[in-house]
């Protein structure tokens, strides 16, 4: 029997809008009859504002157990741009529109599940409104772990990290897989990568290891994103933003309140589970020096898998955070 998915059983959850400090926010909906309930932040949307779907084989599976809600950050796929498009991909910006999502919808405490900028969203809630909160499930997210980070001036900080089995030297932000994807010296993709599907298909394999799990259906969904987002990506975090932002001044942005987030987790007081991928493009070390920051957290690494581990390995992902938001 085949799994449902988002693509394969649209009748099986609701695609729905709300209106979220002023903006017109889209999230699905599913297991409207299960009493726990978990809320799914996605990362960042790689310039052609890649939306929730792309949870797209684990929200059915979770909404058996769970009262399931996914949302579309501002300026990703059908929820509006903040106001200031200079505000585009920030994640304090970001970060607060989840907050008025959760508080327009009353949702709150709920588990909130994120997952690499979005681990950082939801973090940052934790932190900063524990109220809104019962459990924390942190995904890969090197935002949060800060793997990317020039870790020269933090004598605690690893000066190498360990990506997918190799140790790579950490300087200036830089990561291996960036090379390959991104302009030198920024996060600003490569010509064509988001404006063909091959492109597209091709930027979004370098964070699976399971490549087959880049279908058409889902190149095709994204394609559509990319034709409403990529121009307005380009305008406002494109070149000219780069030629005038260093990947250090780009890291800053992962701070909060003078410091970066990860020197913060240690305030944390809500049980959290952080799940890495041993293959994850951002270095697997953050991940483990993540978890020791963190009170009363556990960690599961799963093999053969990359930043967007869910897609990797659907049914393990479902079964451990079933199991971890489940227990009492």
């Amino acid at each position: 029997m085949e799994t449902p998915t988002l693509f394969n059983s649209p009748d099986k959850f609701e695609s729905k809008f709300a209106t979220a400090d002023g903006y017109r926010t889209h999230y699905v909906e599913a297991g409207k009859d299960n009493p726990e309930s978990l809320l799914l932040v996605h990362g960042g949307g790689i310039d052609i504002g890649m939306d929730l779907y792309r949870w797209y084989p684990v929200v059915l599976p979770l909404a058996e157990k769970f009262h399931v809600y996914a949302i579309d950050e501002l300026g990703h796929g059908e929820t509006d741009p903040p106001r200031d498009t200079a505000d585009l991909w920030r994640p304090t910006v970001r970060a607060e529109h989840v907050i008025s999502f959760i508080e327009a919808m009353g949702l709150g405490p709920i588990n909130l599940v994120g997952q690499s900028t979005g681990g950082w969203i939801v973090t940052y809630i934790t932190i900063k409104r524990p109220d809104l909160v019962k459990k924390l499930v942190l995904i890969d997210s090197g935002s949060t772990a800060g793997s990317a980070l020039d870790t020269e001036k933090k004598s605690d900080a690893p000066k190498q990290v360990e990506v997918d089995g190799a140790m790579v030297q950490v300087k200036d932000g830089v990561l291996p897989y960036m090379k390959e994807v991104f302009e030198e010296g920024t996060m600003h993709p490569k010509e064509g990568l988001t404006s063909t599907r091959e492109g597209i298909r091709k930027f979004v394999s370098t964070y699976i290891h399971a490549k087959e799990m880049v279908t058409d259906e889902w190149v095709e969904h994204l394609y559509k994103f990319a034709q409403k987002w990529n121009d307005l990506y380009f305008t406002h975090k494109g070149k000219e933003f780069w030629d005038n932002t260093s990947m250090e001044e780009h890291s800053r942005e992962f701070y909060v309140d003078g410091v970066h987030i990860r020197d913060r987790v240690h305030e944390i007081r809500t049980p959290t589970l952080v799940i890495w991928a041993k293959n994850s493009n951002k270095g697997v070390d953050p991940g483990l020096a993540l978890y020791k920051r963190i009170p009363d957290a556990q960690l599961h690494i799963f093999d053969k898998a990359n930043h967007f581990l869910w897609l990797d390995h659907p049914k393990d992902f479902v079964s451990l955070v079933t199991w971890y938001l489940s227990k009492s």
